[in-house]
């Protein structure tokens, strides 16, 4: 049996609908963002790592002891 109380929560069900379609919606799309937010970090994150790496090696190229290279130190000139 429907008492008035169960038929008048019932009365507008088009528009329940119409709300839940759009609140899972925005909740998707909010995830959905979330997730290239999180992406786009990590690969910022990624990029800045790599160009710090290639410095540090760079760095350690200029700075390491020279091995003793007998064609290129005694050249002779003439």
């Amino acid at each position: 049996m429907m008492s008035s109380g169960r038929i008048a929560r019932h009365r507008n069900y088009s528009e329940l609908m119409r709300q839940h379609d759009r609140d899972s919606r925005m909740k998707r799309v909010l995830r959905v963002f979330t997730y290239f937010l999180v992406v786009l970090f990590l690969l910022i994150v990624l990029l800045i790592v790599l160009r710090w790496e290639s410095k540090q090696t760079k760095s350690d190229k200029n700075t390491s002891v020279e091995i003793f290279d007998p064609t290129r130190d005694f050249v002779v000139k003439t």
